[in-house]
């Protein structure tokens, strides 16, 4: 019986919302949005799969950040599948971060307890000051031709090159400030050859995680939430939903009851005889 329960804990608990993620029918009948939050509750429950470093490194903030440091293990490494503790785990701090503190735990901590105060905004411009690139947030529009140089370059020469979590934190840059690409392009038809490979990054990057989507936008990119976002905690409550049913249900078995009542037969009282 114990062994029973201990498979049902981690089939339906555990290995439940890895379960959703991996199934194809699943992924397809459900938002990206639905997506993250299945993957952030296996990861609460302890299960942290290769490929969900990407996955946070796209969507997380500061306090994911704050939470796979408060869980790595000083004196060891973050990179690799195996080696890795968790897998992977600096490239979702890069992601996040725009900076590269290596794949040393100690070395990542050691960032965090000189960053923490910062907001993430400020830990991406400072990634961009690193090379050179002074950014405000949300940046200015004449800052917007050097994001784009950094999201088109193709360099492989390593002291030219600009890094992926680099060129995917220019594209939220330039996605949150409210650019607009065919416009830019139109009034900027003599545009250099990075710029417009730039355009072009930004157009693919556009397509698979538009704003839309409301993951991974940065501060001064949120608008003020409509009736919409502020429904939806509400109505996807379990206090909300037992409400819900109850006022459905409820009157339907009282009013059921009512209907078979009245058809059943009364006995006529017996009137005693003088």
């Amino acid at each position: 019986m114990l062994g029973g329960l201990w498979g049902a804990y981690y089939w339906f608990y555990k290995l439940g919302p890895i379960r959703h993620t991996c199934d194809p029918q699943w992924a397809s009948t459900h938002s990206a949005a639905e997506h993250w939050a299945e993957t952030q509750k296996s990861l609460r429950r302890g299960m942290w799969f290769h490929d969900d470093a990407w996955t946070i490194g796209a969507y997380g903030d500061k306090a994911w950040m704050e939470w796979v440091l408060k869980r790595v293990k000083p004196g060891t490494t973050l990179d690799g599948c195996l080696g890795g503790d968790p897998p992977h785990a600096d490239l979702a701090l890069t992601d996040i971060s725009n900076q590269d503190a290596g794949p040393k735990v100690d070395d990542w901590l050691a960032w965090w307890q000189k960053n923490k105060t910062k907001s993430q905004e400020e830990w991406i411009q400072d990634g961009f000051k690193m090379r050179g690139f002074i950014m405000d947030a949300p940046p200015k529009p004449e800052q917007r031709p050097v994001l784009l140089e950094i999201l088109g370059n193709t360099e492989t020469n390593a002291a030219t090159k600009i890094q992926g979590y680099m060129r995917y934190n220019a594209f939220r840059f330039l996605r949150d400030s409210g650019f607009e690409p065919v416009g830019y392009a139109l009034s900027n038809s003599t545009a250099s050859v990075e710029i417009k490979h730039g355009l072009l990054q930004y157009a693919k990057r556009q397509r698979s995680c538009p704003s839309a989507l409301g993951l991974g936008i940065l501060t001064f990119g949120k608008q003020g939430a409509n009736w919409r976002d502020l429904a939806r905690p509400l109505m996807l409550s379990l206090q909300f939903q037992v409400i819900a049913y109850s006022l459905i249900f409820v009157p339907l078995l009282l009013g059921g009851g009512l209907i078979i009542q009245s058809f059943r037969k009364k006995k006529c009282p017996v009137i005693p005889t003088v």
